[in-house]
């Protein structure tokens, strides 16, 4: 079996030049590192992962925290109920993605804490929807390890870091732009109380739309998407002189339990009240009706995300001849898909 010293004499290199070559490191002229590779396939050889990770001093280990939106504080859910399917995609994305990079990915509860990240030896972090009081991004981890955020964290974090994230304020006003082209003139807003920069991003949107079309605000916060919070949440929107002709839901769970809630309310989707939510899902396909929806693209937010956090680690390399960062923030583009719960009975 062909071993470095091998490749070494055939590509007439030595053998930290073909050991900077097959990791990644160092200063090699282009058609040097071409002539390596090309030996090293032809002779069959591959370095060792051990051997790399001993080289380059990284373990090939990228780390993804799901976020803690238990609302009894304990912070072990593995994969959140709300919107699981949102985060199933991501993190779906983020695998594929680490597999190309030749990383191994783990994922861990929001109740992890950095000591045993260090004990994991990750090469980086990246938390999904975190709240900015992560220890990831409070403590020295930050210091040491690149750290990647999908959404902004809610609150200033003690170190700055790389973000993914959807324009959530742009998807909104398209949103609401839509309630206003089928002839709906009071849109009002219904979010839950977990604490994410969407949510917020989406009430700011809402406010600034409210003002620029003279229309009065209505926004109601529930505790759990249930059809019993969905029905007195339909209620308050509903009564008074201007009862809400549209609503916008911050996730797909509450659109379900509010199609429940209107259903047992005698309310018609879509004649009387038109109905988005701001997370598209597979079941807002099927439901009666099918429910117009923010598709956030999932899969590329987790996989743009670990290829961040990648270009973020080979950074820390003292050989990096890459160019500096142009930008901290990478936008995922939204696309709205329109279906039967906003459409009026003359345009259908």
């Amino acid at each position: 079996m062909a071993n470095i010293k091998d490749v070494a004499r055939y590509a007439n290199v030595s053998p930290t030049t073909v050991s900077h070559v097959l990791n990644g490191r160092g200063r090699v002229a282009p058609e040097t590192r071409d002539r390596v590779l090309e030996v090293a396939q032809r002779l069959g050889y591959t370095a060792s992962a051990h051997a790399q990770q001993l080289v380059t001093r990284r373990s090939r280990i990228i780390a993804i925290q799901m976020p803690d939106l238990d609302t009894n504080g304990r912070g072990t859910a593995l994969v959140p109920k709300s919107e699981s399917e949102y985060f199933l995609e991501l993190i779906n994305g983020a695998a594929a993605a680490a597999t190309d990079a030749k990383y191994a990915l783990i994922v861990v509860s929001p109740g992890v804490d950095a000591s045993s990240m260090r004990s994991f030896g990750v090469d980086g972090m990246i938390i999904v929807d975190p709240k900015g009081s992560e220890q990831f991004l409070q403590s020295s981890f930050a210091d040491q390890y690149p750290v990647v955020t999908t959404g902004e964290p809610v609150v200033a974090a003690a170190r700055p870091c790389f973000v993914v994230d959807n324009d959530h304020d742009a998807a909104a006003r398209e949103i609401f732009d839509h309630f206003a082209a089928q002839g709906r003139s009071q849109p009002a807003l219904i979010v839950d109380t977990t604490s994410r920069s969407y949510i917020r991003d989406i009430q700011h949107a809402y406010g600034e739309w409210c003002n620029d079309n003279n229309v009065r605000p209505a926004v109601v916060a529930v505790a759990e998407a249930s059809p019993t919070e969905m029905g007195k949440a339909l209620a308050s929107l509903r009564t008074g002189p201007s009862p809400a002709d549209a609503i916008y839901t911050s996730s797909d769970e509450c659109a379900i339990a509010l199609l429940d809630a209107a259903r047992e309310a005698r309310v018609s989707i879509p004649d009387e009240l038109a109905l988005a939510s701001a997370v598209d899902s597979s079941i807002l396909r099927v439901t009666n009706p099918p429910v117009t929806g923010v598709f956030l693209h999932p899969r590329d937010i987790g996989a743009r995300a670990v290829e961040s956090l990648t270009d973020l680690i080979a950074r820390k390399d003292p050989d990096c001849q890459l160019p500096p960062l142009e930008s901290t923030r990478t936008m995922i583009p939204t696309r709205v898909v329109v279906r039967a719960s906003t459409a009026t009975e003359e345009s259908r």
